[in-house]
């Protein structure tokens, strides 16, 4: 039974009188971006435009939605008949099935750059004022705004990636490079759409090149269909699924390991749920738990779930976090994320 106790719930600008050292983002602050973010599962829109007619069972059979668990699978079948001998026409089908339904899906649920370039303005800036940036998302909204930033003011947010390539040792990021006045650095727990790797396991960040940033959806999408990268990220799953995909990364197990440890005494919560299936990043965070934290909550919702989603975040905090400090704000408040 959920406590009668009211929980206040504050403005960002009566939040924001204190700093913070990092910001986490869950799936609602793409949401807040633009509404397609708010699908179930990619899985499951490519099962509802049944673009995975023979390929189903693949799925059902390796118990995973997760697409670059089937790829990869579909890939190391392929050339291990090619190895013995008996290529399989039926496996070649399929690999390309699925990365076909992965690139449709991805299609129908990402909004282009030019639809939401003044919300990933201000949620540029927002992110800005946080030394480190984690986001649990797999979309390009945040790479988006990072770029629109970097372009006014200098190479102030870094992904850790250098020539395409992770820098497993990123302290030396942190200081600021003119003319940015000051550097954040941001990291992807569960991937991203420009994170790839091939089938050798080497991963790379995926560039426009001298294209713009409008480009890189469309950039993204032209490797995947070469054949030659499948993408990095984690979008679906239980928790143990979830940890499991990470272990299958280099980035994405750096950064679980040593970035969710270290978020810093002070953290900010946007659009995140506090899922179960997300469970083992609060196991990673409580290593060394913040002092404090700020959770947004979607004031959309009517006075009884506000309440509920707070006493749920409490009760997830005091299992996992007992010595944080919790406090929450309202995620359309003037000034926060992407609200003007």
């Amino acid at each position: 039974m959920i406590s009668m106790d009211r929980i206040a719930i504050e403005t960002w600008e009566n939040t924001d009188k204190e700093g913070w050292s990092a910001m986490l983002l869950g799936n609602g602050a793409s949401i807040a971006i633009h509404k397609t973010f708010a699908y179930p599962t990619l899985h499951s829109v490519a099962d509802a435009k049944g673009l995975l007619p023979s390929t189903g069972p693949i799925f059902a059979k390796l118990g995973t939605t997760d697409f670059e668990h089937v790829l990869l699978a579909c890939w190391y079948a392929e050339h291990v008949n090619l190895a013995l001998g008996t290529p399989s026409a039926d496996i070649s089908r399929a690999y390309a099935e699925v990365r076909t339904a992965l690139i449709e899906a991805v299609h129908s649920v990402h909004p282009a750059h030019a639809d939401v370039a003044p919300d990933l303005q201000r949620a540029g800036c927002f992110a800005s004022r946080f030394p480190t940036v984690v986001s649990l998302n797999y979309d390009l909204t945040l790479y988006w705004a990072m770029l629109l930033f970097n372009a006014a003011n200098g190479s102030w947010f870094k992904d850790v990636f250098h020539h395409g390539k992770f820098q497993t040792d990123w302290g030396y990021l942190r200081r600021p490079l003119p003319p940015a006045a000051e550097a954040a650095l941001v990291f992807f727990p569960h991937g991203s759409l420009a994170i790839a790797r091939d089938h050798l396991g080497d991963e790379t960040k995926i560039d426009v090149g001298s294209g713009t940033e409008g480009d890189l959806l469309d950039t993204i999408i032209q490797r995947w269909a070469s054949g030659r990268w499948i993408p990095v990220f984690v979008s679906e799953g239980t928790s143990k699924e979830k940890v499991a995909a990470i272990q299958r990364s280099h980035y994405l197990t750096n950064v679980y390991e040593k970035v969710l440890r270290a978020l810093g005494e002070s953290l900010v919560v946007y659009g995140w749920s506090f899922d179960e299936r997300d469970q083992h990043v609060l196991d990673a965070i409580a290593a060394r738990p913040p002092e404090r934290m700020a959770v947004s909550v979607f004031t959309g919702l009517t006075e009884p779930d506000q309440q509920a989603f707070c006493h749920q975040v409490l009760k997830a905090a005091r299992r996992s976090l007992p010595g944080t400090t919790v406090t929450f704000f309202d995620s359309q408040s003037p000034g926060c994320w992407n609200n003007p």
